[in-house]
């Protein structure tokens, strides 16, 4: 583990889940995200405190377990304060929302893991799309479709662009990463064309000077995953068939918890196709079937 200089004022420390250093006055930093765990937090604590560095802030991007897994331990160790959007601070306080959601009722115990499930933690929300500490200013990067809510940041010409964007070599392994809301996320995607900034440092990417093809690319996939689903549906299927059909698909086989995760993600795209009016479903029978209009 090591810090690793974005820009004059920004770090960041690669790791499972990237987490970025902004420095602050009197050797203050904030830092966004927070690790994967408490584990990666104590070395992570170690590591700041090696350079003399003092946690004033977190700022999360989104609840997902691995972003804001350090919480709890910085909260109780440093004292600092945690901040977070409008519809992800209330997941950040209590984890269960996050596994509630992905089962649709009271999830069963294996939703119920550190993977999922991080330890609460407080936190404040954001107040308005800019943060001022001093002599620095930190915009709030509207960010949704990986996550509900989730945020980046830009300071010192240094966007944190979180889950946004994913290396090939991910699309190569995974094929199809998490989605809350495809729809969105394309939006967000093209957004980030518009960001100007000289560096770029994503919650799984080390710190890049041009994303322009890494948009292109994400941009691709979710086109492929819409455009699957479209040729899916001009035979009615049911929704379990779907699912099954999607990650076969795309080469997914995935059991007990991981399972639950996909499967959001799948329910992402027929969303994003119904609210365009493409798709339609009917109960029949008991049981949700969907169709191409």
């Amino acid at each position: 583990m090591e810090l690793t200089r974005v820009s004059e004022r920004t770090f960041c420390v690669i790791g499972p889940a990237n987490v970025g250093v902004i420095v602050l006055d009197n050797s203050r930093v904030a830092l966004i995200d927070s690790g994967i765990d408490e584990k990666y937090a104590v070395r992570l604590f170690e590591l700041l405190s090696d350079y003399r560095y003092k946690i004033a802030y977190i700022f999360n991007t989104h609840s997902h377990a691995d972003h804001i897994g350090g919480n709890a331990f910085f909260s109780e160790k440093c004292n600092c304060r945690i901040m977070a959007s409008t519809l992800e601070a209330p997941t950040i306080r209590q984890p269960l929302i996050q596994s509630a959601v992905l089962f649709g009722g009271a999830p069963v115990n294996d939703l119920m893991n550190r993977f999922i499930m991080a330890k609460p933690s407080p936190a404040e929300v954001f107040n308005n799309d800019e943060i001022e500490l001093g002599d620095l200013k930190i915009k709030i990067l509207d960010l949704p479709g990986h996550s509900v809510n989730q945020k980046g940041f830009l300071v010192d010409e240094t966007a944190f662009v979180a889950d946004t964007l994913f290396l090939d070599s991910f699309f190569k392994k995974q094929r199809l990463p998490f989605n809350y809301d495809p729809a969105a996320h394309k939006q967000t995607l093209e957004k980030l064309r518009r960001i100007e900034a000289k560096n770029w440092v994503g919650g799984h990417f080390p710190p890049q000077k041009d994303i322009g093809p890494m948009i292109t690319n994400n941009l691709s996939h979710i086109e492929i995953a819409v455009e699957f689903m479209r040729e899916l549906l001009k035979v009615p299927q049911s929704h379990d068939r779907i699912i099954k059909s999607f990650l076969d698909h795309f080469g997914l086989k995935k059991t007990n918890w991981e399972y639950y995760l996909y499967r959001a993600t799948v329910n992402g795209y027929l969303s994003a196709l119904h609210k365009r009016g493409e798709i339609k479903y009917k109960i029949m029978d008991n049981m949700p079937v969907w169709y191409a209009v």
